[in-house]
């Protein structure tokens, strides 16, 4: 039992510093642009987590695998958030590669606003591409803001999908806000 906790721990922390490096070449790559780094983030690492497994565990590369990602993100403390995925690389230098020569995915490595980061990686060698990559990189909120959301999907050979992308006050999500509260309000009368 105290092998398996000892090997279970060194894995996390292993993981963990696997992150810390990954922000850094991201951070590195923001600097050269003349922008802020990044730091690591546990709740923005669990949104990527989720996704990456979700996609793992499907063998589906999509970004609503897991679920819509603006649903994925509320609640972690942005006011504006991005996703990157990918699958079918073999390392994050690769992954990094393919996603400063996408246009959108580039867009979203160097989110001007960005201050925090999440990333994570999931395998499953019964699927076709056996890696799924995932980033979320965010910008913490200073007070609550209504977000809306707008994907981007560029499919390609290369394995990759666009980026998605949650931003903040749009009088659009205002309405949709209102409405999904006025839909919900009669549930709450049922709770004890």
């Amino acid at each position: 039992m105290k092998a398996i906790c000892l090997a279970l721990g060194l894995m996390i922390a292993a993981t963990a510093a696997r992150a810390d490096d990954i922000t850094a070449m991201i951070s590195q790559y923001r600097r050269e642009h003349g922008l802020p780094a990044v730091k690591t983030d546990a709740k923005l690492t669990a949104v990527a987590q989720r996704q990456a497994q979700a996609m793992a565990s499907s063998g589906i590369m999509d970004h609503d695998v897991a679920g819509a990602f603006a649903t994925r993100i509320s609640g972690v403390g942005t006011d504006s958030a991005a996703e990157n995925i990918a699958a079918g690389t073999k390392t994050w230098a690769d992954t990094l590669r393919m996603w400063k020569a996408s246009p959108g995915h580039n867009a979203n490595l160097l989110y001007p606003g960005a201050d925090l980061l999440g990333v994570a990686v999931a395998y499953n060698e019964n699927t076709r591409y056996k890696s799924y990559w995932a980033m979320v990189i965010g910008h913490k909120a200073t007070k609550p803001k209504t977000r809306t959301a707008s994907g981007y999907n560029w499919g390609g050979s290369s394995g990759s999908a666009g980026p998605d992308v949650v931003t903040g006050v749009s009088s659009a999500a205002s309405s949709v806000g209102d409405a999904l509260k006025r839909a919900l309000s009669p549930l709450r009368n049922l709770l004890p």
